[in-house]
């Protein structure tokens, strides 16, 4: 009796231990649960956007624009952060990485390189070892060594977009994403993982190593009406029974309508109208005692008037990378401050303009004092030189903040049309997904495999 006693007893714990346990052997706690509101923001940081950060339960960043510090400080009271990378694609503006990749990271075509001329960036072949490498280094030295919570893997979806007609190249490509996804498991452990769009490569493939996935282009007006979106919802609802996985949906028009149709779905939704390069602030307040709530959702920023109802709104939007060109992150030099050996006596005299030199940080520049005012000639000189090479570097800083502004201007620019442009560019592809309820088109084994689960 005592014996069965202590079976039981076992079999209890071990169902408990099995229960607490996830498909990788980390805790199943997602780390996403308990987060009602989130937002998405590629720019770069300021003290009043750190602090409306904490009133968030999920903030998206790029990573390279942070530091360990400034990540502690969003986290401070309870906000989960999460890093972005590109899996699937890299920039060319991105020369650190591209200097590292060698020829087999890229993927080919009849020999050639798969380049995007919209934002000048290049499909990466996932199956390499060796760009595998790459990313697991990228998230070790921008996301675990800043103490960010996870990373959020941008461009998955084009393992589906680009592959999808070719089966052996899909599972390839499939198989290199779930082998770098097993080895980031490996290294990091639990830290928080969410893939952007690659719905069927979820179902297929990666369901069990994700914690979340993005839906994109989430408009009411445009989902209520899709059937292939409609599916789409039922199914992520499930994979998300199944296998712990969370659905973040962004808007890019009718907020409201579209907030309250991700919230009936069980999805946690963000409204974003400026291409994730401008900070909405105020959207949701916390307080120290209660959980944060999300307000009245009503953009800060007048959303896209466009009302089409045309399915290809559920493409895939590649957020703006070119927010990874961090602008220079010194400020100009303060020209030498001599008041210290100004005289008692003051002379009317007037100092030197130095307006000119301003740096473009705006920070106030001490006037320098007038050199007759100096008790030693030596000195004078001494400090007039001092000021002048001083002059000089804030000339050389500020022509150089001019010019990273002006990029970043264009980055964003850039980032605009490329949205624009992969709606438009798969048009007919989401079409033909839109009226797949009987399943006459696209009759390949991986698209019949879509919407088996």
């Amino acid at each position: 009796m005592k014996l069965k006693k202590l079976m039981l007893s076992l079999t209890v714990v071990l169902l408990i231990v099995s229960l607490n346990m996830s498909k990788t052997g980390a805790q199943t706690m997602n780390p996403l649960d308990g987060v009602k509101n989130y937002q998405v923001y590629y720019g770069h940081p300021t003290e009043a956007i750190l602090k409306d950060m904490q009133n968030y339960d999920l903030v998206i960043i790029e990573p390279l624009h942070y530091t360990k510090a400034q990540v502690e400080q969003i986290k401070a009271r309870g906000t989960k952060v999460l890093g972005y990378i590109s899996v699937m694609e890299v920039a060319t503006w991105n020369t650190g990485l591209m200097s590292k990749l060698q020829s087999g990271d890229f993927f080919t075509r009849n020999g050639q390189r798969v380049h995007y001329p919209e934002w000048d960036s290049y499909l990466t072949n996932i199956a390499s070892p060796h760009f595998q490498g790459l990313l697991l280094t990228e998230i070790q030295n921008q996301v675990v060594a800043k103490g960010i919570d996870g990373v959020f893997m941008d461009t998955v979806g084009d393992i589906d977009n680009e592959h999808l007609n070719n089966p052996t190249v899909l599972k390839q490509q499939r198989d290199g994403l779930v082998n770098f996804l097993k080895q980031a498991r490996a290294r990091y452990g639990d830290i928080a993982m969410v893939q952007n769009w690659g719905f069927d490569t979820l179902e297929t493939a990666t369901a069990t190593y994700v914690d979340g996935i993005m839906w994109e282009s989430f408009n009411a007006d445009t989902i209520k009406s899709d059937a292939w979106s409609q599916n789409m919802i039922k199914k992520l609802q499930a994979v998300d029974v199944k296998h712990s996985v969370k659905t973040l949906t962004i808007s890019t028009r009718l907020s409201a309508d579209s907030h309250k149709l991700a919230k009936d779905s069980g999805f946690i939704h963000f409204h974003e109208a400026d291409a994730y390069v401008n900070w909405n602030a105020g959207l949701v307040t916390r307080t120290q005692d209660a959980a944060p709530t999300p307000v009245a959702v009503t953009p800060v920023t007048k959303p896209a008037t466009t009302t089409t109802t045309n399915p290809a709104e559920m493409t895939a939007t590649k957020p703006a990378e070119t927010t990874t060109t961090k602008p220079a992150t010194t400020t100009a030099a303060k020209p030498a401050t001599t008041t210290t050996t100004k005289p008692a006596t003051t002379t009317a005299t007037k100092p030197a303009t130095t307006s000119t030199t301003k740096p473009v940080t705006e920070t106030a520049t001490k006037p320098v004092t007038n050199a007759e005012t100096a008790p030693k000639a030596d000195a004078s000189t001494d400090k007039q030189a001092e000021s002048k090479q001083k002059t000089k570097a804030e000339l050389k800083q500020e022509k150089k903040d001019k010019k990273e502004k002006k990029k970043a201007k264009k980055h964003a620019k850039k980032h605009t049309k490329k949205y624009a442009a992969k709606q438009s560019s798969s048009n007919d592809h989401y079409a033909a997904k839109g009226k797949m309820c009987g399943k006459e088109k696209y009759k390949t084994a991986g698209f019949l495999n879509f919407f088996k689960f």
